[in-house]
Order: structure tokens, then C-alpha cells, then sequence
């Protein structure tokens, strides 16, 4: 998987149309929802990780893990319909 780099406008609602490319890197469908976030003053977009993909991506990094509580709130997302 590359780096790929694009570029939007802002429509009058607010909107942004993710290039072609970077969706179909990262396989990004119709409807599906995005956590939007700001880190450094950039915009930070992310796909929504369902709870089979987060639990999968827990599978070894639990035990021994270096990755403290904050980080895996971070990861599953505060305000996820699932807490």
C-alpha cells in the first residue's frame, strides 16, 4: 500500500469528495462511516472499525502489550455505539 495524496474542495454544506484512488486503496464503500478528528491542525479522517475487526486487531497486543488504555480507546473510538 502506497502513500497516496489528493485533493478536495469544501462544497457550501461542508462536504469533501474523497478521490477515487484513496478510496479504492482503502476500500472505502457507499454509506460507510468515518471518525473525523483533528491531530497537529491537519484533518483526520478514519474508517469506522466494526467489533470484529477491532477485536481481531486486540489478538495478541493484550498481553505484554505496550499499548496503554488511552490508546485503545483511541483505537475503538469514544462515543462508539458499542459502549
Amino acid at each position: 500500500m502506497g502513500e497516496h495524496m489528493g485533493e478536495a474542495t469544501i462544497d457550501e454544506r461542508g462536504r469533501i469528495v474523497i478521490p477515487n484512488e484513496i478510496r479504492l486503496e482503502l476500500k472505502l464503500r457507499p454509506e460507510q462511516k468515518l471518525r473525523v478528528s483533528t491531530k497537529g491542525g491537519e484533518l483526520v479522517l478514519s474508517p469506522e472499525v466494526g467489533p470484529d475487526e477491532f477485536i481481531s486487531q486486540l489478538k495478541g497486543c493484550v498481553r505484554g502489550s505496550k499499548i496503554t488504555p488511552e490508546e485503545l480507546k483511541a483505537i475503538w473510538g469514544v462515543g462508539h455505539p458499542h459502549h
